[in-house]
């Protein structure tokens, strides 16, 4: 006859929940005194006479109320016997539940079978119930540390899961991949695996990565560094993935490397999030085409071309005449059909005439009838804001070429378009600047041609003009401007300016962007005028490496007076990484000034990366090493830097300020906002919104998770005495512009108030 009481319940999550002791003796006297000694001490008890008595609901380890120890007779406790008790089919072991056996003082043979059968300890019955129930809690103590560490092996695991990153050994000896749960779930198995062999991990990896992949981890093992490789992957299931495989070697007890451990991250999603952003920002979203960034890069990249080659390319700038006329009179809608309509006859006709012999049968001499093409390279065509296009030819073989080709396009313009039902005539101008004559570099030929299309539209519809060179009246001043800038430095005239970068949700100082002013005979020369001058004269080398011991300089008076500037930042341009003394020059500054290397934070644009790339990377490299925090500024503004952003050592995304003027303005705009913002995050950098000017634009900073922000709303550029009283309003800004209550209106920061409200 049983004694087993009823199953406890579990009890609420507000009640420290007491262990659960299953007693099964057959001494129904012994095991009532037992079961009292234990409730007294804190335990429920279920107490049985047998194991087939035990509630089944007790043994399973699945049910959150499961027996936290299993106190048996040794006569009770065969495996047989639990098995049958259990009802499952199951090895011969006692399983997760611990068990104390209960024996006689004669009963070894009973207590080592029980031990091999993977009981947890024996009590040698008797009256003793504190000796009893000191077992019990130190048994149900191990119990609980034992389920604690599953659970956290668990939670790790649904961890990697979740974030998709999984844990390997390659052990080198055997060849074998041991990974985790996650590792095998990322490479698509989908039953249990431990291990796989090197081979069956080679066959998921393309042929032409192989080679990759092999140099990679030869030179981990040689030299005993870590290493980390992106591979395309193909899944089991046969679905191709982007991975990155991070490892670095471990050594065994000889001192060899006997294996490789590392982690192994799905980047597909991240992957994919790039191009995603890459087409927003390089494409125009009405019609598809590139946009002025993006046609910018490519002419960059063609003029490179051209330069190493000898050769000659073609910019055409296209303007459509009088198109408001048909937003005017059919709407907006019209006006977008219209454009794409445009765009696609553009593009058509663009194919054809420059195609290498491809006969069009329209009679144009030399251009698409079987006569040399225009270029041996495909043009490239795209729009610029407004109503304007933009053609680039890289590889000019003839300049009556280009001239029967913009003749060609502007004559199909002007065949009639049907829009919303509407037939429309839509006519154009163009202008033509050539590399290397007119320019030799792509703003520069874009700016030209431009400036040859106001002339021809000057002289009416469907007209096309070469730029020529004006005579030009400024050169006298442009000379005598460069001369001064020439003694600018030696003379005192320029300083610096800085202006805070500020964490809007905790309202404080991040740090400050240092500008450089010219002040030229008591004349403040806007930046806009002198900056170019010294890009093009090579002087803007000598300007950064002043700015850099300035800003070194000024860093160390901050500190000396007790103001605590967290960072400086300090502009450089592409012409710095000519020369291999830039990371000479800032160390010695550092050196100089006594800073810490992280005081100073040094800014270059995307267009460092165009020039020469190795040599920007080395230089980088060798600022990182120093301990100098890089930033890119101006993301998102062309050169197509997303190929290169995971190899840059940089610490600081900012995002340009052309993109932050189109929130609450463009979709779009938006969109590339939050696109680069979320690349920003994924790579684990800074993000920094440039050109904060209204409330509205740092909600909406906000929203996107960008907290750290520069522009005016915030802070305007102070000399360096006077950025003690700029801190101090940092707060109050930071509420203003954090504030959802506020109405979200613009504010300008003036000179002599910290705030007008407009």
């Amino acid at each position: 006859m049983s004694d087993a009481t009823a199953m406890p319940s579990a009890p609420p999550d507000t009640v420290e929940r007491r262990a659960l002791i299953v007693l099964v003796d057959g001494d129904a006297h012994w095991r009532a005194s037992a079961a009292g000694a234990l409730r007294g001490h804190g335990y429920d008890v279920v107490a049985c006479g047998s194991l087939k008595e035990v509630p089944r609901e007790a043994l399973r380890q699945d049910i959150s109320r499961a027996a936290d120890l299993l106190v048996v007779d040794a006569a009770l406790a065969d495996a047989a016997t639990r098995r049958a008790a259990v009802g499952e089919d199951e090895p011969a072991s006692f399983g997760d539940c611990p068990v104390l056996i209960l024996a006689g003082a004669r009963d070894d043979d009973a207590i080592e079978r029980a031990l091999e059968a993977d009981a947890a300890d024996f009590f040698i019955r008797s009256t003793h119930w504190q000796l009893l129930v000191e077992r019990v809690r130190r048994l149900c103590h191990m119990a609980d540390m034992k389920r604690e560490l599953l659970a956290s092996h668990d939670r790790l695991a649904r961890a990697h899961t979740s974030a998709r990153v999984g844990t390997f050994d390659f052990d080198l000896g055997s060849r074998t991949f041991h990974g985790s749960t996650g590792s095998f779930s990322i490479l698509g198995f989908d039953s249990p695996r431990t291990a796989i062999s090197a081979d069956e991990f080679l066959r998921l990896v393309p042929r032409d990565r192989h080679e990759a992949l092999f140099s990679a981890t030869n030179h981990a093992i040689r030299a005993d560094v870590p290493f980390a490789l992106e591979l395309p992957l193909r899944k089991v299931g046969g679905d191709w993935m982007t991975v990155r495989v991070e490892a670095e070697p471990r050594r065994n007890s000889n001192g060899r490397v006997a294996m490789l451990r590392g982690v192994i991250r799905d980047m597909t999603e991240s992957v994919r999030a790039e191009r995603d952003m890459e087409r927003l920002i390089s494409a125009d979203p009405l019609t598809g085409l590139p946009n002025r960034n993006r046609f910018l890069a490519l002419c960059t990249e063609a003029v490179a071309e051209a330069r190493l080659h000898g050769r000659q390319v073609a910019v055409v700038a296209i303007d459509l005449d009088r198109f408001t006329q048909i937003n005017e009179s059919l709407g907006q809608v019209a006006g977008d059909e219209a454009i794409c309509a445009i765009a696609e006859r553009l593009a058509g006709e663009l194919a054809r005439l420059t195609g290498a012999g491809e006969g069009g049968g329209d009679g144009h001499p030399g251009v698409g009838s079987g006569s040399e093409p225009v270029a041996r390279a495909q043009a490239v065509l795209a729009r610029l804001p407004g109503d304007e296009f933009a053609i680039m030819v890289p590889m000019v073989l003839d300049l009556w070429c280009i001239d029967a080709m913009v003749d060609a396009l502007l004559r199909d313009l002007g065949l009639p378009l049907t829009i919303a039902g509407t037939e429309c005539f839509v006519t154009a101008c163009a202008g033509i600047a050539l590399y290397p004559r007119d320019g030799d570099t792509a703003g520069l030929l874009l700016a030209h041609a431009d400036s040859a299309l106001a002339d021809a539209k000057l002289r009416g519809s469907r007209s096309f003009r070469w730029y020529a060179p004006a005579p030009n009246v400024d050169a006298r001043a442009r000379l005598k401007m460069l001369s001064g800038l020439h003694k600018a430095i030696e003379s005192g005239e320029l300083s610096l300016s800085y202006q805070p970068c500020v964490d809007v949700v905790r309202g404080t100082l991040i740090g400050v962007e240092a500008l450089a002013r010219w002040r030229h005979h008591g004349m403040v020369v806007p930046p806009t005028e002198f900056i170019p001058l010294a890009e093009q004269s090579g002087l803007i080398v000598q300007i950064g490496e002043w700015a850099i011991r300035e800003a070194s300089r000024q860093i160390r008076a901050w500190r000396d007076s007790g103001l605590r500037v967290p960072k400086v930042s300090v502009n450089i341009s592409t012409l710095h990484f000519e020369k291999p003394s830039l990371a000479e020059t800032v160390r010695d500054a550092i050196v100089e000034h006594r800073l810490e290397p992280g005081m100073l934070e040094i800014e270059l644009t995307e267009s460092c990366m165009v020039r020469d790339f190795s040599r920007t990377l080395g230089a980088l490299h060798a600022l990182r090493d120093l301990g100098v925090v890089l930033s890119l500024d101006d993301f998102g503004t062309g050169y197509s830097s997303l190929s290169y952003l995971t190899r840059l050592p940089i610490g600081k995304l900012k995002v340009d300020r052309s993109f932050v003027r189109l929130l609450g303005v463009s979709a779009e705009g938006e969109a590339v906002v939050r696109a680069i913002i979320a690349l920003g995050r994924s790579l684990r950098l800074q993000v920094v919104a440039e050109g904060v000017e209204d409330v509205a634009q740092a909600r909406a900073l906000l929203g996107m998770k960008c907290h750290a922000m520069q522009g005016f709303l915030l802070a305007r550029p102070v000399a360096a005495n006077q950025l003690p009283e700029e801190m101090a309003r940092i707060g109050e800004r930071a509420r203003l512009a954090s504030d959802r209550t506020a109405p979200a209106r613009r504010v300008r920061v003036g000179s002599a108030h910290h705030g007008v409200v407009q």
